[in-house]
């Protein structure tokens, strides 16, 4: 588990970016299916992206850190619990933090007549 936290969410997430790009494909909505399938593409390809470190560091974990059997369980479980919260942080709470900052600037940009 030590790489798996990693490793695993990090192929979870790949499949949603790639379940969003058939998404688009199958129901476009009031777009053509090319112009769906274009914006849902890029937002998959900037997921992709932003997998890239995750996986590597998954790959460094498994390659000098897992083997070391003999390490404490409070070593693992820090390990496991810092790599969970890095998920959990860099794709659910830091995107919500960003959506907020862009909402607030656009509203102090062109503030709503009332």
């Amino acid at each position: 588990y030590i790489h798996g936290t990693l490793e695993l969410s990090a192929i979870v997430i790949a499949g949603g970016a790639g379940l969003a790009m058939g998404h688009s494909i199958m129901f476009p909505g009031t777009y053509p299916r090319h112009h769906a399938l274009m914006q849902n593409a890029k937002r998959g390809i900037k997921i992709i992206f932003g997998l890239i470190p995750v996986f590597f560091m998954a790959a460094f974990l498994e390659g000098y850190v897992t083997r070391m059997a003999d390490m404490h369980i409070a070593g693992k479980l820090t390990i496991i619990l810092l790599s969970l919260s890095f998920i959990l942080w860099y794709y659910l709470i830091y995107p919500v933090i960003l959506e907020r900052k862009i909402k607030t600037h656009a509203n102090e940009l062109h503030p709503s007549v009332s």
